[in-house]
This record gives C-alpha cells, sequence and structure tokens, in this order.
C-alpha cells in the first residue's frame, strides 16, 4: 500500500466521523438552536473529529476504486446522526404540546409568540415549557453528555455499520408516540382541575339559568390557570429533570439497537 493510499483511507475515514458529529449537532436539542451560527457548529464538528479520530475503529476497505461505497457509507452516518439527534428532541416536543393543551383550556390560543430557538410562531406556555427543558438540559448535564454519547456511538456502531432492523423501527415508533404521552403527562393535572371547573359552571348554569356563566368562566379560567401554573412549576420542573434523564437510557437502547 502506497503512503498516498493511507492519506487517502484517513481523509475519507475523518469525513465519515465528520458526517456523523455534524449532522447531529445540527439536529440536537441545544446545539441546533439559530443563536449558534453555522460557522461555529462546524468548527466545533471539526474539532471534536479531531479529538475522536484516532480513538475510533476505521472500516478495512478500498475506498480508492469505489466512490458509490464513500456515498452509501457516508449516507449511513448521516442517518445515524439525524436519528441521535432527532430522537433527543422528542422530549422538547413534547413539552411544546403539553403547552398547547394548557393554552386551549386556559384560554391563550391565540396568544402566540415568536420563538427565536425554533424561529417559529409558538404558543405562549408551549415557548415557556420549552425554555425551561433547556435550562433543566444545562443543569443536568446535556450539552456534555451529547458530546459523550458521539464518542460512544463510534464504539457501539463503527463507521458503516448501521442497520435498520425491526427493533429499530419499534423504538422510532415508541419514543413518536411518547410525544403525545409526555405532553398529557404535564397537562393533566390542569385539565383534570379545568374539567372540574366545568362541571361545576354546568351545575351552576342548570341550577340558576339567569346566571351569565360564559362571562365569569373565562376570566376565571384565566386567572385560575396561571395560578395553577405558578403553584406546579416546581412539579413541572422535577418531571421534565426525570423525563429528560430517562432518555439518556433511551438513546444507549437505540444505539444498541442500530448495531444489530
Amino acid at each position: 500500500m502506497k503512503f498516498t493510499d493511507i492519506l487517502v483511507t484517513d481523509f475519507i475515514a475523518g469525513l465519515l466521523i465528520f458526517l456523523r458529529i455534524v449532522t447531529l449537532l445540527f439536529v440536537a436539542p441545544v446545539f441546533n438552536s439559530s443563536f449558534i451560527p453555522k460557522f461555529i457548529k462546524m468548527l466545533l464538528a471539526l474539532a471534536i473529529t479531531y479529538i475522536l479520530f484516532y480513538t475510533v475503529p476505521k472500516p478495512n476497505l478500498d475506498f480508492a476504486n469505489s466512490l458509490m461505497l464513500i456515498f452509501f457509507l457516508g449516507t449511513k452516518e448521516v442517518l445515524t446522526g439525524l436519528i441521535m439527534g432527532y430522537m433527543l428532541n422528542f422530549v422538547f416536543w413534547g413539552l411544546s404540546f403539553a403547552g398547547f393543551l394548557l393554552s386551549r383550556e386556559i384560554g391563550l390560543m391565540m396568544a402566540n409568540m415568536f420563538d427565536p430557538n425554533s424561529e417559529a410562531q409558538d404558543n405562549i406556555l408551549g415557548t415557556l415549557f420549552v425554555y425551561m427543558g433547556i435550562i433543566i438540559f444545562f443543569i443536568i448535564g446535556g450539552p456534555q453528555y451529547v458530546i459523550s454519547s458521539l464518542s460512544f456511538s463510534f464504539r457501539v456502531i463503527p463507521l458503516g455499520a448501521l442497520s435498520f432492523n425491526e427493533s429499530v423501527f419499534r423504538l422510532l415508533i415508541r419514543l413518536s408516540a411518547s410525544v403525545f404521552v409526555l405532553g398529557l403527562k404535564i397537562a393533566s393535572p390542569l385539565i383534570v382541575a379545568f374539567f372540574l371547573v366545568h362541571v361545576a359552571s354546568g351545575i351552576i348554569a342548570r341550577v340558576s339559568p339567569t346566571f351569565q356563566v360564559f362571562f365569569v368562566l373565562l376570566p376565571l379560567k384565566l386567572g385560575l390557570g396561571i395560578f395553577l401554573m405558578i403553584l406546579m412549576l416546581p412539579i413541572f420542573a422535577y418531571s421534565i429533570r426525570d423525563i429528560l434523564s430517562a432518555y439518556e437510557n433511551n438513546l444507549l437502547e437505540i444505539l444498541k439497537a442500530m448495531a444489530q
């Protein structure tokens, strides 16, 4: 083997490592924020690639005579980074869905605001929950865990060894469904409270038909909703922390499934 062949092999191996890392950084929570310039993300991906290059096992393949092989392996690395990054986003999508449910109950559905993190319009409570999740994500060391999971992923899934099987699809479907389950879990205490308010208003309307329940119900729901939100903020914070911590195990589970 010529010296130039070694350089080409190392360059392509480094390129494959870079593709997995940069894809994850562009879609993973916090790192995918529009506040972080794309140039900084590319530099961070290059730095992590340089750090991990000598520790990652290289595939024993002849790259010189097959551009299609390079393209195929690169596609696998991009898909690996996408799956890892989007799986961690499920928690934040669930938090946004919880805010949507609560906004509908409280009466704040029309009160939207521009979320600079996602560069889209979102309801106020959804944005509040997402930013609360980001703060807790930093507190529990989430960004450090994302970077360390990259190093671990190369040991579990070597370069070009991604495998799509039934276990991977089952896990992705289960984790996708957990977005709705997570939203309902967080919003359920307030949903139950407002259900009781509606039952009480229905009874009052029956007992006293002349009483204008509708004009009392709207400001009552708004005031009660804000009071209950403030009262339950510590419970929300602990719940979000436990859910984010549990997703570390889910990431390990899906990495093992992709390596089968």
